[in-house]
């Protein structure tokens, strides 16, 4: 159905469209079709980029069908949280397969009607949880068998935004278009830690001081967007957890200063721990990736010293197993998809004598690329796991506003909006 070369529109011309076209541009079978952008910013991207701009999809579609020009083979929608289904709904119905910003919506019943609707038209749908593919989650998951029965997990995500970050898109200070932190970033980590652990089932959250609306009124000081939370999780399989979330404290301790992902925050190389992982083996510090263990059975207990041990990140690990062999292959496995199944042999080729991590966003369209092309069949962020992320968010704002703890829906429980499809 496809050539070797898959050719892609990114929609959305703010922080990370012009990420995502990068990637694109810088891949050998893959071709940026166009940026759809109705913004001031949109002109300059798609000149950067030496491509077509369209104001928005409906005018690419006409220009395709008076000009006999074949339509994209797929679409990566980058824009705000509410419009996501509806430009999914309409690209699906055109046959183009779709890669979307997480969330896929700000509610459950409309991101299921976008799953349900790109099952039913066979349209491949991969959702931008792209810290999946991350070197540090992908080496985490491979050592959790070191700690023996996993207990507990601890989670961080503490920095700061800037004003202009607001100024620049209000969107994001609005609750209805799926502002504030909890939405924005806490679900970040929460499907990294489903996909790691499991399910959650249950969650409370205690919400954390709105610093910025401390001069509202009560009743504005309520409808002001959500700047974190303290977390309490309980996963189906008995793991327990706590997670700090906050836009707000100043504060190393985040995916993206401890992994240096986000090119916009400076990468902290002392930030330790914004994961701890407890086991009845060990315990692991991420992103350092330090075990702590007492190997022999005997000696467990606060009696003994515990030992710490730096482990290797995993395409650091794998290169030294192909050099061993000499048949050097270079970059890493695209992630197991949920739940566990065996990770796969498609790598992400990197220069011959280079150690650089691989960068996630690398391996994520790697995998998207692969799924249009039929070479990969197995999703590995799919809608549904998207949605399990988006209802622990959904429980996480009801334990706020009923002060009690929530269990997390099944995705069978959701209904779809029919209204969407009319």
């Amino acid at each position: 159905m496809y050539t070797d070369c898959v050719s892609i529109i990114v929609i959305g011309a703010g922080l990370i469209g012009p990420r995502h076209a990068s990637h694109v541009v810088n891949r050998p079978n893959a071709r940026l079709y166009a940026i759809v952008d109705h913004s001031a910013k949109g002109p300059s991207v798609a000149e950067s980029f030496g491509v077509p701009l369209y104001k928005n999809l409906t005018e690419m579609f006409e220009y395709c069908d008076a000009y006999n020009v074949k339509y994209p083979d797929a679409a990566i929608i980058a824009t705000p949280n509410h419009t996501h289904v509806p430009l999914g709904l309409h690209l699906a119905s055109k046959g183009v397969h779709l890669l979307v910003e997480k969330p896929l919506s700000p509610n459950a019943s409309d991101s299921k009607t976008l799953i349900d609707y790109c099952n039913s038209v066979n349209v491949k749908l991969l959702v931008g949880h792209h810290r999946r593919f991350n070197p540090y989650i992908i080496s985490t998951k491979e050592n959790l068998s070191k700690l023996g029965q996993v207990i507990a997990v601890q989670g961080t995500w503490t920095l700061r935004k800037p004003d202009d970050y607001f100024e620049e898109k209000p969107w994001r200070s609005s609750k209805a278009l799926g502002g504030g932190a909890l939405l924005i970033n806490l679900i970040h980590d929460l499907d990294n830690l489903q996909y790691l652990f499991g399910p959650v089932q249950r969650v409370y959250a205690e919400l954390l001081l709105k610093q910025r609306a401390s001069q509202l009124s009560e009743e504005s000081y309520h409808e002001a967007v959500d700047e974190g939370a303290v977390l309490t999780l309980r996963f189906a399989n008995g793991i327990c957890g706590t997670f700090i979330c906050s836009d707000n404290v100043t504060s190393p301790f985040s995916f993206e200063a401890g992994t240096g992902e986000n090119p916009t925050v400076p990468f902290n190389e002392t930030a330790a721990g914004f994961y701890r992982v407890f086991g009845s083996h060990g315990t692991l510090s991420v992103p350092d990736l330090q075990l702590y263990h007492q190997n022999q059975e005997s000696s467990r207990s606060w009696l003994n010293p515990v030992q710490d041990e730096q482990l290797k990140m995993h395409h650091e690990s794998r290169r030294e197993v192909e050099e061993e062999e000499d048949q050097i292959m270079f970059g890493m496995p695209t992630p197991s998809p949920s739940p566990n199944m065996k990770d796969g042999n498609l790598l992400f080729n990197k220069s011959k004598n280079s150690l650089e991590k691989p960068k996630p966003f690398d391996l994520q369209l790697d995998h998207f690329v692969n799924l249009v092309l039929g070479k990969e069949s197995v999703v590995k962020c799919s809608g549904e796991d998207a949605l399990r992320a988006l209802l622990c968010i959904e429980a996480v704002k009801q334990s706020i506003e009923t002060g009690l703890p929530q269990v997390v829906p099944s995705i069978d429980d959701i209904d779809i909006n029919h209204e969407l499809m009319i």
